[in-house]
Order: structure tokens, then sequence, then C-alpha cells
């Protein structure tokens, strides 16, 4: 009698610069995790482009966002895309993931500003053929920006059971609260302490990140 086969997981993955990680990522990535009942949710530090990057600070955002996630089993830190020498695209990280997991649906969380250039994005049409896209609410924009309008009437699904009823192909607004904070703030020293990681601010004295 042969064993069934496992059912597919839902994977979640968060990618950005995080330079630094703040309450704004952090909140987000916790909101996607509960409301869509992941198996698991990666954050994937990008690289930077080459004039703003370096190995060290590479490894300085990873050990930044390992700092922020270490009370909260829940997410993980996925070095995939600091793995590599070159900056890449998002859609040939998503062809590795799919790789890496044969059979289970990935998720790929973005913002809605992101969305609402999508059609900009290397491919864009692809990583719709290998995922799910998880749109955050973000102060500023809306659903009716950019590209938004005519990517959510093709490809907008209307509940989180509609998206998992399918492999791929779906993108999914989602009721978070919007987190108004910003990376550049906290590196030029003007965010609020709410909205900073006390772990990371020191790492950040530590190491002298960001002097001004």
């Amino acid at each position: 009698m042969s064993t069934p086969a496992p059912s597919p997981k839902l994977r979640g993955f968060y990618g950005g610069t995080f330079d630094p990680i703040h309450q704004g990522h952090l909140q987000s990535a916790l909101f996607v995790q509960q409301y869509c009942q992941l198996d698991s949710l990666d954050l994937l530090p990008c690289h930077l482009p080459p004039h703003r990057d370096s190995p060290s600070s590479s490894l300085h955002r990873a050990e930044m966002v390992r700092l922020a996630i270490a009370p909260y089993p829940q997410l993980q830190l996925n070095l995939l895309e600091l793995s590599r020498h070159t900056p890449s695209y998002t859609v040939d990280t998503l062809e590795q993931l799919q790789q890496q997991y044969p059979g289970d649906t990935l998720c790929f969380v973005i913002g809605m500003d992101s969305l609402a250039y999508l059609t900009r994005w290397h491919r864009w049409g692809d990583i719709l053929k290998l995922c799910h896209l998880l749109v955050l609410a973000r102060p500023g924009y809306t659903s009716a920006d950019g590209d938004a309008p005519a990517l959510l009437q093709q490809f907008g699904a209307a509940s989180f059971a509609q998206l998992k009823r399918a492999g791929s192909g779906q993108i999914l607004l989602l009721p978070n609260p919007p987190v108004d904070a910003s990376a550049t703030a906290i590196r030029s020293g003007q965010a609020p302490a709410a909205l900073q990681i006390s772990a990371v601010q020191a790492y950040i004295r530590q190491h002298g990140l960001y002097p001004r």
C-alpha cells in the first residue's frame, strides 16, 4: 500500500533590502503569516545596487533581520539572494524557490506601492506563473494607483480561500494596518522609537552603522 503524497505547503516569501529592518517590516510579516496561515514565511534580504552595497553590509542586513525575528519562530531568514555574487531579479529567485520546493504553493509578499508598478518588473508575467502575490497596504497608495486596477481585474482574488484553490497567478489585497515607517528615517536618526527594534538599534550602535 503506497503512502499518500504530502499535501502542498503554503510558503510565503517577503523580500526587501531591510536596510535596516524596522517595525513596519516586522509587523507586516507577522500579519501576513497569521492572516494567511502560511506554513512558513521567509524574509529574503536582497542585494542593493552595487554603489550602495558591499559584502559586509549584506552580512549586517542579514544579521539585523536575524535579530529582529529571533522572538518569532514562525518567521525565518532566507539568504538565497545574498548567496549570489550578482544582483538578481525576483523572477530568478522564484524560479529557484520553485525548484527547491516542487509541488508547494509559493506566495510572494509585496506592497501596494510595488503593485502599482508591477508591469515594469522584469518578466512580471512569469512572476504570476510562479506564485501568488500578497499585497500589503501602504500609506499613500491605493488599489486605484498605476497598474493596480488592471492587474486586479485580471488576477485579483476575492478571498484567501479563492487564492488557495489555485497554484499560482492570484493577487490578494491584505487588510493589514499600514505602518508609516521608513528605513531612511531610521538611518538618519529621525524615526520614532516605537518604529525601531531595540535589538537592531543595539546592533547598529555596536557596529557604527549609518553614521550621520
